[in-house]
């Protein structure tokens, strides 16, 4: 289970790096296709409800184990 919470974690973190840089391209004019930057958040914000759950998880068994 630690294992996942670190993978989950690392990629909520690359995914909030890339909402970052889409709502920067978005406010600086170039929007193409704003479906793309519309996905990338809303899987940031998938990825990142999963991580906090895997996290609640973890310290759970964590506290549990002591």
């Amino acid at each position: 289970m630690k294992i996942a919470t670190i993978i989950s974690s690392i990629i909520t973190l690359l995914l909030l790096l890339s909402t970052m840089i889409c709502g920067l391209w978005l406010k600086s004019g170039h929007s193409g296709d704003i479906s793309f930057h519309m996905n990338c958040g809303i899987a940031s914000l998938v990825f990142c409800c999963i991580t906090f759950i895997l996290l609640l998880i973890t310290f759970h068994h964590q506290k549990k184990g002591k």
